[in-house]
């Protein structure tokens, strides 16, 4: 390995410092959707049964005590129980975008090292051959292998460092694009499912209202 970086060229150590933002990019985005990932069958258990006794207090507090966007949509919701199911619908996209923009915070870094890494390494394999057959000019026909080999080093070196840090961010930067949208589509389903709780607690309350207005 040691190697790679000493005969590689000074490509190589361009392809490292872009791996190496690339996994700072990858650690920070895992962190954070591990902090934001809640049970969320057990949320909305919680969150139901109080709109069920009309706690939307005791609600409110089970969403600050939740980390992550599903908690914020949630409470978005809450607070606007008593409004339209339009306007319910509006705040929790509203919310929903904003949450969705958080999540999506530095994955264009780790697109971006995706992209350039392997167009590094063919920089550097560019550089390796120009050194490689500028030996072979200054030789003429008395090049060997060994007057050859840092050229094809710094080529070959280049070329696969390049390809396999672009290969880890692209599959890191897929697997957090992901765990965003599991995410998302969990705030989809909070926001319709607390839409819908509503929807039946005010058919219950004017159930109840005309129960109570017949002779």
């Amino acid at each position: 390995m040691f190697a790679l970086f000493t005969n590689g060229g000074v490509m190589v150590w361009f392809i490292l410092l872009a791996s190496l933002i690339g996994m700072a990019v990858f650690a920070e985005r895992f962190v954070h959707f591990h902090r934001a990932q809640i049970a969320l069958g057990d949320f909305l258990k919680g969150i139901r049964n109080c709109i069920r006794r009309n706690n939307h207090v005791e609600a409110i507090a089970i969403c600050d005590d939740a980390p992550g966007p599903v908690a914020q949509v949630a409470r978005t919701a809450i607070l606007r129980h008593d409004r339209s199911r339009s306007e319910i619908h509006e705040a929790i996209e509203s919310v929903a975008i904003q949450e969705e923009r958080r999540l999506e915070k530095n994955l264009p870094i780790l697109w971006t090292v995706a992209q350039v890494t392997p167009l590094l390494g063919m920089i550097g394999t560019v550089f390796g051959m120009i050194r490689a057959f500028r030996k072979i000019q200054e030789t003429g026909k008395l090049t060997g292998a060994t007057d050859l080999a840092e050229g094809v080093w710094e080529a070959l070196a280049s070329t696969g460092m390049g390809l396999a840090a672009a290969v880890c961010a692209y599959v890191a930067y897929n697997y957090l694009v992901w765990r965003k949208n599991e995410m998302i589509r969990d705030m989809e389903l909070c926001g319709t499912e607390l839409m819908n709780a509503f929807a039946e607690l005010e058919r219950e309350r004017r159930k109840d209202e005309f129960d109570l207005s017949e002779p």
